[in-house]
């Protein structure tokens, strides 16, 4: 509790990955409704959105991930150099 309190831990990450399967559903949802909308032009907008939807939400999401993995290899950096220089100057 007191990580969160103090900010020591991330709780967006978590946040992310809930977004990425709520984004995923609306990819699913509107790719089958387009696919059902009727015709060929339906069936691959459907399928379009299907793939390339899904895809981008991917990526979105590991961008967004991503930085926050750059922050906790930075915060990580930043104790051991702390731990090696006692006196907290660099």
């Amino acid at each position: 509790m007191q990580d969160l309190l103090g900010f020591e831990k991330m709780v967006t990450p978590i946040v992310i990955r809930i977004l990425y399967f709520l984004g995923l559903l609306v990819v699913l949802i509107s790719g089958v409704g387009a696919l059902f909308s009727g015709g060929f032009r339906g069936i691959l907008t459907g399928f379009a959105i299907l793939i390339f939807g899904a895809i981008m939400v991917r990526v979105y999401s590991e961008l967004l991930i991503l930085l926050f993995r750059i922050h906790d290899n930075l915060v990580s950096i930043n104790q051991q150099m702390k731990d090696r220089n006692p006196s907290g100057q660099l």
